[in-house]
């Protein structure tokens, strides 16, 4: 791959602006797919799902609750004004949209007198379905919402002063779009400078803090493009297109700074820029890809997921990394190949080598230098204590998780949806409408049962320019005779349900002749206009017109002047005759048509009805999330059911709304993680197995991991729940498990990789350690603080959700690369000694190693010679070994450090004699290139020997050196 990529770096350069010229166009209409209804990117069956396919289906009256008018009053004065305001909004409707919309009058709540403080509401009803979109109308609808107030001043004054909101589904799907417009607007250029910032201070350079940033932008705006193709064909959730940026400027700078910080770690060595590319693309590619794709099983494993919210974002989250770790791996390689040291600038190799001489040997320290001190200082310091206090690290890390277990144990997560929303007019609005009512109000729960067999004819009149519905009922929707079947059955259901404590109101299947009667019953009395008058008094305030116009017109009134005191029209008094289909109809023929069909109670065919239930809390809240358990218990559980019981009425019953879609998606989701969770464990472990060549080192990685999970999200329980009385949404643990798991395995394998690659230079296990730690910490650190730092910068969205996540991704990031692979996993490994190697030989003889997790090469006892000493001939002399001990330990180490020079330089030849036989083989190599293949091959077994010599001696000199 080095070859190929040195040799070919512009055309690899050219390669990737040509994809992503080819890329934006896509990539800017990615926008577009994007889906603000977490209730649209369900996928999967369930049976909230099942009962709002029927809805959809078969309730062509279902009121319309996308976007609501809302309007707030405290006096009669203002209600007038109020309801002068509706009629001004009407009109201007009806001017703009035509028959695209209806608005009408969704009733008068309130706590207490609706006469003088409550708020009224008014729905907007799509008329044209999916076929237009109403949500990108809002701003036009609010517009039109000011102009009424402002024409309803001229009457009533007070209508100028009057608060109003335009909530509803569709209105909150338009806020939180913009919402998410303006968290990507201030969250994305933080992120950038954040990285800016960090790269500038580590590198000292320009070049190199814009480089990292500037790659991954190339790789976003195509991976922008992937989002749009799969957002054609599956719903792509908003919050995904944020994830993907952060997550990508982490992960892909991550990927890019290692790489480039090994090339000018391998030239300040001394090693020519070849050399140090060679080297860098061999050990930090490897350990590049080997975290690349541990993150991108992480991701991908989100895909095994049924929802589809959750499976396009690991579908898109996998792709995006996949593109900015191919892009890290050629694009980065190409452009040192070609600037070579320039990319430092204004700093370069030599600048660097002064300021460590100036470190090591004083000297005056610039904000460059001070900072190297300080860092060399620091993980010198690291390397000291993880070694020399491991097994008081490993104690304090079980007291540190005994508290984090049992908070993440004992917490809830939460379904609540509407508490994490982005502040908003519509969010305001719906917080209104919980206070003047029900919290169910304007989100209901159903429960919708499929009948046995159609219960009524159903059918509608034209009166006025309206049509106004019917309902015959034929014997298994109700016999007079004997006062059974479906009706009196839902009724007697309803009135159960309805003693909940939480259930506000229900609106279930009602016959206004059971109503006459029992209203008579109780009344104890026969008077027609006395029992019709209390009914209508009942009735609920979006339906309560309709029925008087009924009343008025079988009592001989003129509907537009009812009078309640005289109706005086039985229920099974004869109103009109229908010619068309033959049937005499009542007064509650007709009124049963107004309070099941016109309200969505009953479907057209008669087959279904759908039970609007109103819960005093608010939608999605823990109490009402528990009541749905126990009404789903009610209904399915056992021969005490209502399905049991009435079964001879329904033969099915769903219980349906955005509670119960939720309630079953938290669930679904989080059963199916409790395979996804083993699956990722195994496939890391699996993966970390062949690329180590390790029994232990993989599981001890995961364990790390799955602790800092569990910290991180007791964390976020306390600051969120504790401190901030904001619910830590159900996502939040199952995202965090599985990103946290591939992303944070970045740092497990960058140090381990270190560790080992040390190993297979002639290392002990403590040396390896000890030296990574002091080589690699740095690194990893600064990668962990860019990842980490831009995942918190989410903090600063606007909606809780992008909060929450920024939170909990963020400090995971810190605490598993600043603390874990800091701290810990250097200590465990302590503590392991070469049982961290141990593993199958056809593995370990790969890497150098022998199967007991012992170095091949360059036995324990054994070094180079120092890295230092003057060359003679291409051979380095063997210099008297000191008698110190500590002069001892300084030579071995100098020794380390030339056989890792001559390795790569043997492995690079390799490389070169591997590249040249290719061609050789498929005819490819001229007469030159053959002289070339035979003196490449002749230096490499020249390399080879030399080395094999050169450890020879050196493991003569210690032995010598050890009887002095």
């Amino acid at each position: 791959m080095a070859d190929v990529i040195m040799k070919h770096s512009k055309a690899v350069i050219a390669l990737w602006l040509v994809v992503l010229v080819c890329a934006l166009p896509f990539g800017i209409k990615s926008g577009d797919v994007l889906e603000y209804d977490m209730n649209s990117m369900s996928g999967s069956s369930t049976e909230a799902s099942d009962g709002q396919a029927i809805i959809d289906e078969h309730f062509s009256n279902s009121i319309d609750l996308s976007e609501i008018l809302v309007i707030s009053y405290s006096s009669s004065e203002e209600h007038a004004a109020a309801q002068a305001i509706f009629v001004e909004f009407q009109n201007l409707m009806d001017d703009k949209y035509g028959a695209k919309t209806t608005v009408s009058n969704y009733g008068t709540y309130s706590k207490g007198d609706p006469n003088v403080e409550g708020i009224l509401m008014i729905a907007i009803a799509n008329n044209e379905g999916e076929s237009w979109d109403i949500a990108h109308e809002t701003d036009n609808i609010r517009e039109l919402v000011k102009e009424a107030k402002s024409n309803a001043s001229a009457a009533y004054p007070e209508a100028a002063g009057l608060t109003t909101y335009v909530t509803g589904n569709d209105a909150i799907t338009y806020d939180t779009e913009n919402s998410s417009m303006e968290d990507v607007s201030k969250v994305d250029p933080l992120s950038i400078l954040l990285i800016f910032v960090l790269l500038g201070l580590f590198f000292y350079a320009v070049v190199t803090a814009v480089v990292p940033p500037a790659v991954v932008g190339m790789a976003y705006g195509i991976a922008l493009a992937a989002v749009y193709a799969i957002g054609c064909l599956m719903g792509v959730y908003y919050i995904t297109q944020t994830l993907i940026l952060v997550s990508m400027l982490g992960a892909g700078c991550d990927y890019a700074i290692f790489i480039i910080t090994r090339y000018r770690d391998e030239r300040k060595k001394g090693l020519s820029h070849e050399d140090a590319l060679k080297t860098a693309i061999m050990w930090g590619g490897e350990a590049v890809f080997t975290s690349g794709i541990s993150v991108i099983i992480g991701f991908a494993a989100l895909a095994l997921c049924d929802f589809a919210m959750v499976r396009t974002m690991g579908i898109i989250l996998a792709i995006g990394i996949a593109i900015a770790l191919v892009a890290a791996l050629t694009f980065i390689p190409s452009l040192l190949n070609l600037v070579k040291d320039k990319i430092f600038w204004p700093s370069n190799i030599e600048s660097y080598k002064r300021v460590e001489d100036k470190v090591q040997n004083g000297g005056k320290l610039g904000v460059h230098g001070h900072l190297s001190k300080g860092s060399k200082r620091y993980f010198a310091w690291l390397s000291r204590n993880t070694h020399k206090h491991s097994k008081l690290i490993a104690i304090a890390l079980v007291v540190l998780c005994i508290p984090g277990l049992y908070i993440f144990a004992e917490s809830e997560d939460s379904a609540d949806m509407i508490s994490v929303m982005p502040d908003s007019e519509s969010v305001d609005g719906l917080d209104l409408i919980m206070t003047q009512t029900d919290g169910g109000t304007i989100m209901p729960t159903y429960i919708v049962l499929e009948m046995n067999e159609s219960i009524a004819t159903v059918g509608s009149l034209p009166y006025g320019g309206m049509s106004i519905p019917y309902v015959i009922w034929n014997e298994h929707g109700l016999d007079p005779a004997t006062m059974t079947g479906a009706v009196p059955a839902v009724m007697e259901m309803t009135n159960d349900i309805d003693d909940y404590e939480i259930v506000g109101s229900i609106s279930g299947l009602n016959s206004w002749q059971i109503m006459y009667m029992k209203m008579g019953s109780e009344l104890e009395t026969t008077d027609t206009s006395t029992i019709n008058q209390a009914l209508y008094e009942q009735m609920p305030s979006a339906v309560k017109g309709y029925v008087g116009m009924i009343l008025a017109i079988a009592s001989g009134q003129v509907p537009t002047h009812i009078d309640p005191t005289a109706f005086d029209a039985s229920w099974n008094s004869y109103v009109v005759y229908d010619v068309v289909s033959g049937y005499s109809l009542t007064v509650a023929n007709i009124i049963d048509g107004i309070l099941n069909v016109g309200t969505g109670i009953l479907s057209d065919d008669g087959q279904y009805v759908s039970v609007m239930v109103i819960t005093t809390d608010k939608p999605m809240s823990a109490d009402t999330m528990d009541f749905l358990a126990e009404l789903r218990s009610d209904l399915h559980d056992g021969d005490g059911s209502y399905d049991s019981k009435y079964n001879n009425i329904w033969s099915a019953s769903y219980v349906a709304g955005t509670s119960a879609s939720i309630d079953d998606m938290s669930k679904d989701i989080e059963d199916q993680f409790s395979m996804i969770r083993i699956v990722v464990a195994i496939l890391l472990i699996v993966l970390l197995f062949f690329i180590l060549g390790s029994y232990l080192t993989p599981i001890r990685s995961i364990i790390t991991i799955l602790l800092s999970v569990f910290l991180t999200v007791a964390l976020t329980h306390v600051v969120f729940e504790g401190l901030m009385d904001t619910p830590v949404l159900f996502l939040i643990p199952i995202v965090l498990f599985v990103v946290l798991l591939g992303l944070g395995m970045d740092y497990e394998i960058f140090m381990t990789t270190k560790i080992r690659e040390n190993k297979i230079k002639g290392m002990n296990n403590d040396e390896a350690i000890d030296n990574a730690i002091k080589e690699a910490g740095p690194v990893i650190s600064l990668c962990a603080l860019l990842m980490g730092g831009t995942f918190l910068t989410l903090v600063l969205a606007n909606s809780s959700m992008l909060k929450e996540l920024g939170f909990a991704l963020g400090m995971g990031i810190l605490i598993d690369g600043l603390l874990m692979v800091g701290y810990v996993s250097p200590a465990l490994m302590h503590l392991m000694g070469d049982w961290s190697w141990k593993g199958p030989g056809f593995l370990t003889r790969r890497h150098g190693l022998n199967p007991d997790g012992s170095n091949m090469a360059v036995p324990a006892a054994c070094g180079a010679a120092p890295a230092d000493a003057e060359r003679i001939g291409g051979e380095m002399p063997v210099k008297a070994v000191p008698a110190t001990p500590e002069e001892v330990a300084k030579y071995k180490q100098e020794c380390y450090s030339e056989v890792a020079v001559r390795q790569d330089r043997i492995a690079a030849l390799n490389a070169e004699v591997k590249t040249l036989t290719d061609n050789k083989r498929i005819g490819r190599l001229d007469e030159e290139g053959e002289k070339e293949l035979e003196a490449k091959r002749s230096e490499l077994k020249a390399e080879k020997e030399s080395l094999r010599e050169f450890q020879r001696k050196s493991r003569e000199d210690l032995r010598s050196g050890k009887g002095q």
